[in-house]
């Protein structure tokens, strides 16, 4: 949605004077800053090439009602348009940006706490949306070595039984002084327990043992299988977001989905050394 297209939605909205500054974290959405009467609040709108995302914003807000606890406050939620208006937190820093201990273990817990809610009725479906993605990226600038032996070897212990966010990149995750807040639940549903720990560690770049390991204890997860099933993912969850951001990249033509799908690569190459094949074959 282009910036003149809100300013007409909020017009129709709000009848008193306000302001509207573009905030430059979005990804997928583009993010502004709204001022009313000296309040501020956050807006998200879809970007054009929204819809090759295959996500719902009725399901969306379906979960917005069961995360209310760690979720910012919500203000409106247009489910047509995919226009969100949340409170503005001010003074919060994301993951990479606090400089507070126990980020990492903080991060577990409240994981961990939303894959504690009840079950909700849809499905993420990775391999879905892989296939959606490939087919959508006709020209693939990517490459991931034994990628269809990472894929298949996700599908034999896959286990979609836990309400996951899917989506968990730096910006989602906002420390303010006295609480951690999970934010961007346009991709939550249904999926394993690992895509999410895995999604975190891979988005975030989290490849120090220790920091793996105080996320890995905030959550609460102590035996080494585990683990090893979350590398797995991890690397499935490179390809997934790869050839996303390859396809948006082709939709969009924006270097930052370019440099996104570069990541991924990166990252898969490195990741690929921490687990032997026998290893995934182990864990499969």
């Amino acid at each position: 949605m282009k910036e003149t297209q809100l300013r007409q939605w909020l017009d129709h909205k709000i009848s008193t004077p306000y302001t509207l500054v573009p905030d430059l974290h979005g990804i997928s959405n583009d993010s502004y800053i709204l001022t009313v009467e000296e309040k501020r609040y956050m807006v998200r709108t879809p970007k054009q090439s929204h819809n090759l995302l295959d996500v719902s914003f009725r399901q969306e807000n379906e979960i917005l009602d069961l995360v209310h606890d760690l979720d910012v406050p919500l203000v409106y939620f247009d489910i047509e348009r995919g226009i969100k208006i949340t409170r503005y937190i001010p003074h919060t820093h994301t993951y990479k940006e606090t400089k507070k201990k126990t980020k990492a273990f903080d991060t577990g817990t409240i994981l961990r706490s939303l894959h504690d809610k009840e079950p909700v009725g849809f499905y993420f479906d990775p391999f879905k949306k892989l296939d959606h993605y490939k087919k959508n990226a006709r020209n693939p600038f990517i490459s991931f070595d034994q990628e269809e032996q990472i894929v298949e070897a996700a599908k034999k212990i896959y286990d979609p039984d836990t309400l996951c966010h899917n989506d968990l990149v730096d910006g989602n995750l906002l420390f303010s002084k006295n609480r951690l807040y999970l934010i961007d639940y346009e991709y939550a549903s249904m999926n394993d327990a690992r895509f999410d720990l895995a999604s975190f560690l891979s988005e975030n770049c989290i490849e120090e043992e220790e920091e793996r390991e105080q996320f890995f204890e905030g959550y609460g997860i102590t035996d080494d299988q585990t683990k090893k099933e979350v590398i797995l993912f991890e690397l499935f969850e490179d390809i997934l977001w790869g050839y996303w951001a390859n396809m948006l990249y082709e939709t969009a033509h924006e270097e930052l989905y370019k440099a996104i799908a570069r990541d991924k690569e990166a990252h898969y190459r490195r990741a690929m050394k921490k687990i032997s094949l026998s290893s995934r074959k182990a864990c499969c």
